[in-house]
């Protein structure tokens, strides 16, 4: 079976870089930062080659992978893995714009 192409959508995308840019920030460095994104960089790779590692979540279209302190919701597509959310568990839950 061949790798399935990652995309992600503007909630991710944004989640994603508020929680790179936070740490930057808040260590005065991006070696954390880095550390996340090449962690994250990894898993996503195993994702494409594997779609259905991540469990299934109550509304059964999409499935969360934890990493860390953080969710990665995702959504199979017919072309592609789409990433709906980069969740930190530690935020508020009612913030959750997942379906």
């Amino acid at each position: 079976m061949a790798n399935k192409r990652i995309i992600w959508s503007n909630l991710a995308k944004s989640q994603f870089r508020n929680i790179l840019d936070f740490y930057i920030e808040r260590n005065g460095s991006v070696t954390y930062s880095l550390k996340l994104l090449n962690e994250t960089e990894d898993l996503l790779e195993t994702l494409s080659k594997n779609e259905f590692i991540g469990r299934l979540t109550s509304n059964k279209q999409t499935r969360v992978i934890p990493i860390k302190v953080y969710l990665i919701f995702y959504e199979i597509k017919e072309e592609a893995i789409e990433i709906v959310s980069f969740w930190d568990n530690r935020q508020d839950k009612e913030k959750l714009n997942v379906k």
